[in-house]
């Protein structure tokens, strides 16, 4: 009976270091959490002509946050721990994932910079003026970031195929 009670809490009963392991992914030792900070100006960018003006200023305060410095002010559970499992991976391959993040966030500002450059003297975007600037940036920052995610889910092992990647096979980005 109380096996079936904590299943019915989802885990409720599950230590904080419990719940701290699950925040990492254990195939690369880096919490797929991190990239959620990617996916939001991911998602500013990509439907920007579509939710101007409600979101341009959102965009255009997005910064990059580096790994320790998201899990520094965390209020996640395991945060602490996710950063100690962080600094206690292999180099080469930390290193390899700051690099692909690096590239993320050298697109992420670049088209924040372009947008930017289109506002008029009212600090309005003409949609169709970033329109398809977005639609290519979007599909670029996609593209790293299913590479981070890859390396996120999979370590150094190659993934089979994921379900965004066929999906990116089967319905590419018209550039």
């Amino acid at each position: 009976m109380a096996e079936n009670d904590a299943v019915a809490n989802n885990g409720a009963t599950d230590t904080l270091e419990e719940r701290a392991a699950n925040l990492v992914n254990p195939a690369s030792g880096i919490a797929n959490d991190y990239l959620n900070h990617f996916n939001e100006v991911l998602l500013l960018i990509e439907n920007l002509p579509t939710l101007l003006p409600e979101m341009l200023d959102e965009l255009l305060e997005w910064r990059p946050v580096t790994y320790r410095e998201y899990f520094a002010k965390s209020l996640l559970p395991g945060s602490a721990r996710a950063l100690e499992i962080y600094d206690g991976l292999d180099e080469s391959f930390r290193r390899d994932f700051e690099s692909i993040i690096d590239g993320v966030n050298a697109m992420a500002m670049a088209s924040i910079d372009v947008i930017r450059a289109h506002r008029g003297p009212d600090g309005e975007v003409d949609p169709s003026k970033v329109s398809d600037f977005c639609e290519n940036a979007s599909c670029a920052i996609r593209s790293a970031l299913n590479r981070a995610s890859d390396l996120v889910n999979n370590g150094r092992e190659q993934a089979a195929e994921t379900p965004q990647g066929m999906a990116d096979r089967l319905i590419p980005c018209v550039a």
